[in-house]
């Protein structure tokens, strides 16, 4: 009898590996040296790996797979540049799936550094990158695109490589050094209506800082734009429900050095414009407001090159990287995702002043310089040391 049960237990393995495909199909590459190229192919090893805390689960994506626990799983890239493409810009990247909690761009093997986080729908199906490559180098980009079924930094995730590794070659122009130049490329036309979020956007050369701000002055503050590395473009996700409805007039001005600092020039990249605010009394407040860090360096730990930031949470509306106590100077603004829920920012600490650094995250409810503001300190002060 008991060999009957180890019998039929054995072959109860073979049927279900035969029904998720066996045989000459792909593998998922793992870290630790296990070889393959994985991706969106419809038919992957039903086989799991374990490398750096990460759990690989491969199980096909056809119906035949149906019978596996994790089948609802699954993800594969439906859009994303070509294997050998030349890129530039802002490149798009999508996945389609079920169940994706967590999508990351990340090198063709290993999971640092990141290259960006995935905007996810709220039915987990589908999920987006919006690639600025002019932040990257130019040359040959290699890297892999993953999906997770839990949030970044929970234990027992599952991973599916929905875009094995590709090579693309990144060729944005180069600006002279030190030319400043800014022209505003996305904004909302002079009598528009505006409601929600709306994106504004502007490209150039040298540009340090870009605020949203009155149609004359310099206060309040109604954005300040993220800035991309290489200096040519900054952008800004204007949350209009931060201002009450009616009519406001606004100007977006560039500078070359960061805010605060001494020598700046100023280009009105966009005069004055007259906005007629409509989202029927809705404020970001009407959202619970939550923040927790979820990447940082330790305390104690030694930084340099790059470091990337992370908070999620609820009601996000803005986000910075400051002192241990007090609120200037801003060491870092963070970009906030369209649902609120995710912030994250790039670090150059070339920036930073070299030696001991004692900083604080804080998350608010409502956009730098609007008053009302709610502060959660996602991280408390923790000590590094900047290397150069």
């Amino acid at each position: 009898m008991v060999g009957s049960v180890k019998y039929l237990s054995a072959l109860g393995i073979v049927l279900m590996l035969a029904a998720c495909g066996g045989g000459d199909v792909n593998d998922i590459t793992s870290s630790n040296g296990a070889n393959g190229t994985g991706g969106s192919s419809t038919q992957l090893r039903p086989t799991v790996y374990t490398s750096e805390g990460r759990i690989f689960n491969s199980c096909s994506l056809s119906p035949a797979c149906s019978g596996n626990p994790y089948a609802p799983f699954f993800a594969g890239a439906n859009a994303a540049p070509a294997n050998g493409a030349t890129v530039s810009g802002i490149v798009r990247i999508e996945i389609n799936g079920n169940e994706i909690a967590n999508a990351e761009l990340l090198p063709a093997s290993g999971y640092m550094p990141r290259f960006g986080i995935f905007n996810i729908t709220g039915d987990k199906t589908r999920a987006w990158l919006d690639l600025d490559t002019t932040s990257l180098p130019n040359g040959p980009f290699n890297v892999r695109a993953s999906a997770f079924n839990v949030p970044a930094g929970q234990p027992g995730a599952l991973e599916i490589v929905a875009m094995s590794a590709r090579t693309w070659n990144i060729n944005n122009p180069v600006p002279p050094s030190g030319m400043f130049s800014a022209t505003l490329t996305s904004a909302p036309a002079d009598g528009a209506t505006i409601s929600g979020v709306t994106r504004l956007e502007l490209r150039g050369s040298g540009i340090a800082n870009a605020e949203l701000l009155p149609a004359s002055g310099y206060a309040p503050t109604y954005g300040t734009f993220n800035v991309s590395a290489d200096r040519t473009m900054a952008w800004l996700d204007f949350d209009s429900r931060s201002l009450p409805d009616g009519v406001k007039d606004l100007r977006i001005s560039a500078y070359n050095v960061t805010q605060g600092q001494p020598g700046a020039s100023e280009i009105v990249v966009m005069p004055a414009r007259r906005w007629n605010i409509q989202n029927g009394g809705a404020q970001p407040s009407d959202a619970p407001f939550t923040a927790t860090v979820t990447m940082a360096p330790p305390h104690g730990a030694i930084i340099n090159g790059r470091i990337r930031l992370e908070v999620r949470g609820s009601g996000l509306q803005n986000v910075e990287l400051l002192p241990a106590s007090g609120y200037t100077p801003r060491l870092g603004v963070f970009e906030i995702s369209f649902d609120r829920k995710f912030a994250w920012i790039e670090v150059e600490t070339s920036i930073l002043p070299a030696g001991v650094l004692n900083a604080r995250i804080s998350a608010f409810n409502v956009a730098a310089g609007q008053p009302g503001a709610s502060e959660i300190i996602a991280m408390p002060a923790r000590q590094w040391e900047v290397r150069h």
